[in-house]
């Protein structure tokens, strides 16, 4: 079986399905949450037919794009000859037919790095110019309920400001193809050099209550948040999902010595997690995200695992924790 056969004879939809992909028909294709990271975004993982062949890309992690070869390739961790003799290829493919067909994913897969590297920056430099943090920031100002919702949400006044957080009246969304409208409270993402790479939008209504969490733009990465950017002399290092989780948390743990990354989302821990690799971490996911505790802190090599049963900023803003119970438990974290 050659490789046209095998593209022909294997269907992207229903393999991508198997492995848990739930599929809303579009206008040009199909999209669901990413099978391959096993992502929350429903719309992350893109199928359409391009020359008359299937093709999917991953727009929030670093899985790929391409066809059902390079999506085996990139779920099972294997090369273009092993794909193929998953998906069918029982008959030797010849060497002539490798050497080709790598090339072609070779320079495809250039092109989609390039692509997506000046996606990016054109992103973020419209983001810059933009400055649209500060605007939603200057919201605060003028609507006392967004400062209301931020209290509520445990982060005070002082707080806010320190954060460049904010308030978008109506911010633009799409799902499967439709727009819908919203307030939202908006997190600048910065960098360690403090350049804001990214905004999040926390929808305050949205409409598909597990869908909450917009980029402010499309193209922008889904980056860690750091509670102190100029921090340089931390000595430990605490990761929970989401930036609420990490401001609340970085509040109440009320120390220098602290770092605490809030992850968007909780799978989208490895890349943070190999640069904390060696050293002094704490993970403190949610109590449905306890494998991915797990995985994060074999990666990391050094990281020991909090479990409160509950969420750590709902727990702290009843009134269940307070400082010292939250270092307790960190002390206390196997």
């Amino acid at each position: 079986m050659n490789i046209d056969a095998i593209l022909k004879n294997n269907d992207l939809i229903q393999m991508a399905e198997r492995d848990g992909a739930v599929f809303k028909k579009h206008t040009t294709g199909w999209n669901s949450h990413c099978p391959i990271h096993n992502g929350d975004n429903k719309t992350a993982f893109s199928v359409w037919i391009e020359d008359g062949k299937q093709k999917w890309h991953c727009f929030t992690k670093d899985c790929g794009s391409g066809d059902v070869i390079d999506y085996v390739m990139a779920r099972d961790h294997v090369d273009l000859k092993r794909a193929c003799e998953i998906l069918g290829g029982t008959q030797p493919i010849t060497s002539m037919e490798i050497i080709k067909a790598a090339e072609e994913r070779r320079i495809r897969a250039e092109a989609y790095e390039a692509k997506k590297r000046s996606e990016y920056a054109q992103a973020l430099a419209e983001l810059w110019e933009a400055k649209a943090w500060e605007r939603y920031y200057q919201n605060l100002d003028t609507s006392l309920q967004a400062r209301k919702i931020w209290r509520y949400k445990g982060i005070p006044d002082d707080w806010q400001n320190y954060w460049k957080l904010g308030y978008c009246p109506e911010f633009s969304y799409y799902t499967d193809d439709v727009k819908y409208t919203s307030p939202s409270l908006t997190i600048p993402i910065f960098t360690e050099n403090y350049t804001p790479g990214n905004i999040r939008h926390r929808i305050l209504n949205p409409h598909d209550p597990n869908d909450k969490y917009r980029p402010d733009r499309p193209g922008l990465k889904a980056l860690p948040f750091m509670a102190d950017v100029t921090n340089k002399d931390h000595e430990c290092n605490l990761i929970v999902e989401g930036e609420i989780k990490a401001m609340v948390s970085y509040i109440w743990l009320d120390s220098d010595k602290w770092q605490v990354y809030g992850i968007p989302g909780k799978r989208n821990y490895h890349e943070l997690c190999e640069k904390l690799k060696g050293l002094r971490t704490w993970i403190l996911f949610d109590p449905d995200a306890q494998e991915q505790a797990q995985d994060a802190a074999k990666i990391i090599g050094k990281a020991r695992i909090v479990d409160i049963q509950m969420k750590v900023d709902d727990a702290l803003n009843a009134g269940y924790l307070n400082t010292d119970d939250l270092r307790r438990l960190l002390r206390m974290a196997k």
